[in-house]
């Protein structure tokens, strides 16, 4: 992910966030440190984002996280090489083996069925029996993934890696200060559409030592946000 994508994609999760939360967060501007400046009506504060994840952990990251963006790089590989051929908005998701020589199968696969000439909501299925299967429909903008990356267990008690990580990102308060005031808040977020992010708590949240941070959101996406403070 580019470093533009990424600020876009938190800018994205504040966006969210703040409406599941009825706040009229106005974000004022986009920084590395803290991420943002947000304004509610007339007080202003700094607001980190920091994603959270479920697993494994090393110091490079999630490991689970890790193998999901190994695959949806090989994904990307092959909508580029599609699109490189036909302009077409389709919805691919895959099943199975990843293996390359599976994946070899999947653009001249495309390219056959000549989609360009479907209308939308066309649907086709290529499963030959290699250990891939690949669904296929006709949209009218681009969605292509792993759905193996995208069903699993979902933990229920991710305090744990919610203080790791509050701990982490309370090491650079001081400098988030400096740019951001003395109110200065944590967005953690877990993000359930992949497996890596599947986060919840099943039951009432226990408290959290917020470690200087004025407020600590726990946005399990896409559904719901609980504040700490």
């Amino acid at each position: 992910m580019t470093r533009s994508s990424k600020k876009r994609l938190e800018r994205h999760w504040v966006e969210r966030a703040a409406k599941l939360l009825d706040c009229n967060w106005c974000i004022r501007s986009e920084r590395e440190c803290p991420d943002f400046i947000v304004s509610e009506g007339t007080h202003q504060f700094g607001l980190e984002v920091s994603e959270v994840f479920t697993g494994p952990q090393s110091e490079a990251g999630s490991e689970i996280r890790k193998r999901e963006a190994a695959t949806q790089k090989r994904i990307s590989t092959l909508q580029r090489e599609y699109e490189a051929s036909m302009k077409v908005p389709l919805k691919v998701s895959f099943v199975g083996d990843m293996s390359p020589a599976n994946l070899r199968t999947v653009v001249p696969n495309l390219i056959k069925e000549d989609l360009a000439s479907k209308s939308p909501g066309y649907y086709v299925v290529f499963d030959e029996d290699n250990g891939l299967r690949v669904h296929v429909k006709r949209e009218f903008r681009d969605d292509w993934f792993y759905i193996n990356d995208t069903a699993g267990f979902v933990d229920r008690n991710p305090e744990p890696i919610l203080a790791e990580r509050i701990k982490h990102k309370s090491n650079n308060l001081s400098r988030y200060r400096m740019f951001a005031g003395d109110d200065m808040r944590l967005l953690l977020v877990a993000n359930r559409y992949r497996n890596s992010g599947k986060l919840m708590f099943e039951q009432d949240p226990p408290s959290l030592d917020l470690r200087g941070f004025q407020k600590v959101y726990f946005f399990s996406h896409p559904e719901s946000v609980i504040v700490f403070d």
